[in-house]
């Protein structure tokens, strides 16, 4: 009469973005998870501007990693927050390189601005 020993699996925890980045927010294994969620905050119309500036901090240590179309949306939320300094804040960690290749994107939305700035007026 054996007992039969129980065969644990180890549980996967799963944690929100904010404990991840509440935890170790310079582990570059949260990544995914990061850009994961700027797709969400745009597809939600949601904004968290800690999770934004701990994913561009990242990117500066993992510049291989760094994801173009990511950095941009990041961005447009920032721009989206103003008169709020996110902006500035998110720009100032972004390579010079990355900028330069979003410029496209800024005149875009400076002309969108304009325009609905004439509509209303």
């Amino acid at each position: 009469m054996g007992r039969e020993r129980e065969t644990r699996k180890p549980q996967q925890v799963s944690y929100t973005v904010e404990q991840l980045i509440a935890v170790n927010p310079y582990n570059p294994d949260i990544l995914p998870d990061l850009e994961n969620y700027v797709n969400e905050q745009v597809s939600s119309q949601t904004y968290s501007l800690d999770a934004n500036l701990c994913l561009l901090r990242l990117y500066q240590f993992e510049p291989e990693r760094m994801s173009t179309q990511i950095v941009a949306r990041i961005l447009v939320k920032a721009l989206m927050a103003m008169p709020a300094p996110d902006f500035s804040l998110c720009l100032f960690l972004i390579p010079e390189r990355v900028v330069f290749f979003c410029q496209y994107l800024f005149l875009c939305l400076r002309h969108t601005s304009a325009m609905q700035l004439d509509i209303r007026n």
